[in-house]
């Protein structure tokens, strides 16, 4: 499997963080984990058959993901893709970006995988447009036109949930509410009912999300580190806290998780922390 990073221009910084491309050429099908990450994105699927080659499985339902443009809200739990043949473009979002763009409540959007074809019309041929190019470089060019297209008269300038968001980024997820509105000069129920809004998700869990990204991507780039390390390193009470805490989003413990295949979810978990 492919998986290759690419930086967003800086006329698209204030809504898109970066570009991952994918592709899968598995004889058979895989079932690939995708865990809370704590960015909304776009996913071009892009197959010359347009087959569906690609599903999502959550809470024994079966989305089958053909050809086009999904909008894919926070992930507040972990969901299943089947894989076999496919390429696609995800464009990492800002966490702020879809309420900006779109106008409703980020939330609504929480564990979607959401076709944007009759919401956007554009979205219909853009597949198809980025099939015709011969290269990457043609591919983002085509992308990075629609993408000025969905953003054009959109920026909005930065308030006190896009400042909260990225001072939880800079302490790793360990910030609590109360911080943070100090820091922000706001009550902490107004700030919690706007960051949910613009984010989709509340302060709390946002840190929370943002702090396993963290622990994720050290523990596949430090192999060796011991639980005990994470624990301190990561802020938990003690290590019972950070093992609850990461099966909440797993659904099995650190060494039961960390035994099984990361090929893909690893790369993908470390591409996103390198573009966030």
């Amino acid at each position: 499997m492919i998986l290759q990073t690419s930086p967003a221009p800086l006329e698209l910084a204030p809504f898109v963080s970066g570009y991952l491309f994918g592709q899968s050429e598995f004889k058979d099908s895989r079932l690939i984990p995708t865990l809370p990450r704590g960015v909304p994105a776009l996913m071009v699927v892009m197959n010359e058959d347009n087959k569906g080659q690609l599903e999502c499985i959550q809470l024994n339902q079966v989305q089958s993901i053909t050809n086009g443009v999904y909008l894919c809200g926070q992930a507040t739990q972990m969901w299943w893709l089947r894989v076999r043949t496919c390429q696609s473009y995800m464009v990492v979002l800002k966490p702020t970006a879809l309420q900006k763009v779109l106008g409703e409540s980020a939330d609504v959007f929480n564990d979607t995988y959401l076709r944007l074809d009759d919401l956007i019309p554009d979205c219909q041929f853009l597949p198809e447009q980025l099939l015709d190019e011969k290269n990457q470089k043609g591919q983002l060019s085509v992308l990075e036109i629609f993408l000025r297209r969905l953003f054009r008269d959109k920026f909005i300038k930065p308030n006190e949930v896009d400042m909260a968001v990225q001072y939880i980024l800079q302490t790793q997820g360990q910030v609590k509410i109360g911080e943070l509105s100090v820091r922000e000069r706001a009550n902490a129920r107004t700030l919690t009912r706007k960051f949910t809004e613009q984010v989709g998700l509340t302060p709390k869990l946002y840190a929370r999300i943002i702090r396993f990204r963290a622990i994720m991507n050290y523990l596949l780039l430090n192999p060796e580190a011991s639980l005990l390390d994470v624990t301190y390193k990561f802020g938990f009470y003690d290590q019972s806290h950070f093992i609850k805490d990461f099966y909440d989003f797993t659904g099995h413990s650190p060494n039961q998780y960390l035994s099984t295949d990361q090929s893909f979810d690893g790369h993908f978990i470390k591409a996103v922390c390198s573009i966030s």
